[in-house]
């Protein structure tokens, strides 16, 4: 009723935290106190990075998405980093698979940075749909550039035995999939919930969050889907699929023993920049004088994997 969608507008308020101004000069410090007082309970469960603002941009079209990533896949010295749920088959994908291509020869024939590592993470289930897919389209990569090309296809333990058996392509998508949508170029990352596929890259669309020359989030993003990489198949160039030796498989394996080894290799990534950002954190503030310049913007990055019991995300938003 009426009454009821305006009792939350009539009811009482608390009033607003008062104002407390900055300092000039001493951003770091100030927002080293800020997160003391209200998200240092954040901090405890996730690393807690701290970024300048303006380095944070909003792209507001699918268009400017996907030229986004096309111009820095060409422009990357070191590392190109593509996690989602799935490559699509069409053209504008094909372009995307170009430059990476482009962009990974370029840096075979230059001598001052021969380095460049593309890995790409998606989820075996959605990328292995149909004669054409999402392996078939990166399978030339890997066959021209097999030192410095990975392809992950992570597989949810979930899907396992006599449901693997009877559930058929597109139902087996409901099991369980990867979908962390993380498109990173050397120190600069676009987090967003758009896949790489033409209907995000003209008409559908999301959110993406550009942040530029922030290399410790980069370094932790980067860790992440590296850690997903490990626990998943990795794509050959036959267009087999193998485990990395040692790991358990995760739907050949047993169920528990798999999640405990991916629970602990992922957790691993969180826990170790969660201590690094709070070291960092004691050093600043030991050393007076020492400023932060603009880095003004906290970044709490959230993870969740509930088959394989890493649920932060969801006690974080509780």
């Amino acid at each position: 009723s009426a009454v009821l969608l305006l009792a939350p507008l009539l009811a009482e308020t608390e009033p607003a935290p008062r104002h407390v101004s900055r300092p000039t000069g001493s951003a770091g410090a100030q927002g080293s106190d800020g997160l003391c007082t209200h998200f240092r309970w954040m901090a405890e469960q996730v690393p807690a990075f701290l970024v300048p603002g303006s380095h944070v941009k909003i792209l507001t079209s699918p268009d400017q998405f996907y030229q986004a990533m096309k111009a820095r896949i060409r422009t990357a010295q070191r590392r190109v980093v593509m996690a989602s749920l799935y490559l699509g088959t069409g053209q504008l994908e094909q372009e995307l698979v170009d430059c990476m291509e482009e962009a990974l020869q370029h840096s075979k024939e230059n001598s001052r940075s021969p380095d460049l590592k593309v890995s790409v993470l998606l989820d075996y289930t959605r990328g292995s749909r149909g004669q054409i897919n999402s392996r078939t389209m990166l399978l030339p990569l890997l066959q021209r550039f097999a030192s410095q090309m990975r392809v992950s296809l992570y597989h949810t333990p979930d899907l396992r035995g006599l449901l693997r058996l009877l559930v058929p392509q597109r139902f087996n998508e409901t099991i369980g999939v990867q979908h962390i949508k993380v498109y990173l170029f050397d120190d600069s990352i676009i987090i967003s919930g758009a896949n790489l596929s033409d209907s995000y890259f003209t008409n559908r669309q999301d959110r993406y969050v550009l942040l530029e020359n922030c290399g410790e989030v980069a370094d932790f993003f980067s860790n992440l889907a590296e850690a997903v990489g490990d626990i998943s198949l990795q794509l050959q160039p036959d267009n087999s699929v193998t485990m990395l030796e040692g790991m358990v498989h995760p739907y050949k394996g047993n169920r528990q023993e798999f999640s405990a080894v991916a629970r602990k290799r992922i957790m691993e990534v969180v826990s170790s920049a969660r201590t690094r950002r709070q070291l960092l954190q004691q050093h600043s503030k030991g050393e007076e004088g020492v400023s932060e310049g603009e880095e003004d913007t906290w970044v709490f990055p959230l993870v969740q994997m509930k088959p394989l019991g890493i649920r932060v995300d969801e006690q974080v938003t509780q």
